[in-house]
């Protein structure tokens, strides 16, 4: 940027600065001439926007990124991928998985053998009743039966194995697959294609979920002791210059030693993403000055 640029990008920032600074006065303002009316001074905490949930997206298996799905900026739903890694070997492993599950050669052998060794023990069995066979025999065969049976049900047995081995093959090819544990807006993506995730450094991507907003708070243990979750509120959003309607979401148990201050979180709606993260804001407790709320 060269030096006239510069100055010109300096001069809006100073007017822009100097445009908040007057809005800032002029609540200010306000605030008192409604004190001067007798109404109660309204308490002013400055805070900041944060999102509602910030998440790092890992992966849990390690290998080279394949392909990424979204980038900086792209709004995710909830399960949507984010990342493939290479999954060549894996997409083998499943075919091989499932071909070996649909072999049935030695369940249908074994179950010709038990048909066969069944006939044979009936049939004995009809000839020692008669007198023209042996109880021997008949016992011997009733015992191959048995054998049979056996391996019928192991052959059964090894094909649920077979069938397991399929699923968890399945499981291993679709952990290949990074996805969004939250619908949210991609605020970093850490990793680019060609590069290998390891334990170490597992991070992929970062999704914050940015609506709501919450608004973040120190505030003076007397006066936070008067807000319960819930609670309605109101927050001046310097960035859209207006005041929002809020909701407490939660108010810190403890109160922080060194500034007898506790932390409250405003919750603050944020269906159409009008609001920024990030920004300064401000929490009115009290009367408000008398300006048009805005809901979101």
């Amino acid at each position: 940027m060269n030096m006239h640029g510069e100055s010109e990008y300096a001069r809006f920032g100073e007017v822009a600065w100097n445009a908040r600074k007057r809005l800032r006065i002029g609540l200010a303002c306000a605030a008192l001439t409604l004190a001067g009316a007798g109404l109660a001074r309204a308490a002013e905490y400055d805070g900041f926007t944060e999102p509602y949930r910030k998440v790092n997206v890992a992966s849990v298996e390690t290998g080279t990124i394949k392909s990424l799905e979204v980038r900086e900026g792209a709004r995710v739903e909830k399960g949507q991928v984010v990342a493939r890694l290479d999954d060549d070997v894996y997409v083998a492993l499943v075919a091989i998985a499932d071909e070996s599950m649909r072999a049935q050669g030695a369940l249908k052998s074994a179950e010709a053998e038990l048909n066969m060794r069944r006939e044979r023990w009936e049939k004995l069995t009809v000839l020692r009743n008669q007198g023209h066979a042996r109880q021997e025999e008949v016992e011997r065969a009733y015992a191959d039966v048995e054998i049979a049976e056996a391996r019928v049900l192991s052959a059964r047995e090894l094909m649920e194995v077979k069938r397991l081995e399929y699923e968890k093959a399945k499981i291993q090819l679709a952990r290949r697959a990074i996805v969004a544990p939250l619908s949210g807006v991609v605020s970093a993506v850490r990793k680019d294609e060609g590069e290998f995730v390891a334990p170490n450094d597992p991070y992929v991507a970062e999704i914050v979920m940015l609506d709501p907003l919450l608004a973040t708070f120190s505030i003076p243990s007397r006066e936070a002791a008067a807000l319960e979750p819930g609670a309605a509120v109101q927050v001046f959003l310097d960035d859209a210059a207006r005041f929002v309607a809020g909701e407490v979401d939660t108010v810190a148990p403890v109160t922080d030693a060194e500034s007898g201050t506790v932390r409250v979180k405003i919750r603050i709606t944020n269906l159409q993403g009008q609001f920024r993260c990030g920004e300064r804001c401000t929490l009115q407790l009290g009367e408000l000055p008398a300006r048009p709320t805005t809901q979101p």
